[in-house]
């Protein structure tokens, strides 16, 4: 593979990825404010889903092993520094981690690293957008909002459910 086919797999493996996480970290949130039979099934497969954004992104690591092996680990160093591969190191790591909840199907891991993993994931998948679309902003700007909606529809889940716990706590 040379360096052009190689990035185009790159960046075709982070979208595929970056739909299927949609799917895992929404699921909750859908479900809670939208009960259907849709969001329901969304909800009974988020562990899939996950599942799914693992095995993606880890041919996403693959690839990006393979532009390593072709143009030389110095050079990608320079291409991206120390504090972006750290940063996407980090990612890849809660991506395993997740992986290794739904697998080990341990709820008391899911419900206190979930969280925290969701958000830091999304976040990192914007910005990573954010920068692409330095070079091609009108292709780039739906991923980047629909990241940021995505967001916006988990805080929006979390407010509507603390309001719910409030209102039924004063009702006893």
């Amino acid at each position: 593979m040379d360096e052009t086919l190689i990035r185009v797999a790159i960046r075709t493996t982070a979208r595929i990825s970056f739909v299927l996480f949609l799917c895992a970290f929404l699921a909750d949130a859908l479900s809670q404010l939208w009960p259907a039979a849709a969001t329901s099934w969304l909800k009974a497969n988020r562990g899939r889903f996950t599942l799914g954004f693992a095995a993606s992104h880890t041919l996403h690591l693959g690839f990006i092993l393979a532009l390593v092996a072709a143009l030389g680990r110095e050079h990608l160093l320079n291409e991206l520094g120390w504090g972006v591969l750290t940063t996407f190191t980090t990612g890849f790591l809660f991506i395993y981690a997740l992986a290794a909840g739904v697998l080990l199907r341990d709820h008391e891991f899911s419900l206190h690293f979930e969280p925290l993993a969701h958000y830091f994931l999304i976040t990192l998948f914007a910005v990573a957008f954010m920068l692409s679309g330095l070079t091609r902003p009108l292709f780039y700007a739906s991923f980047v909002l629909a990241a940021i909606g995505a967001l916006g529809v988990r805080i929006t889940a979390a407010i509507r459910s603390r309001k719910i716990d409030v209102l039924t706590a004063t009702a006893r």
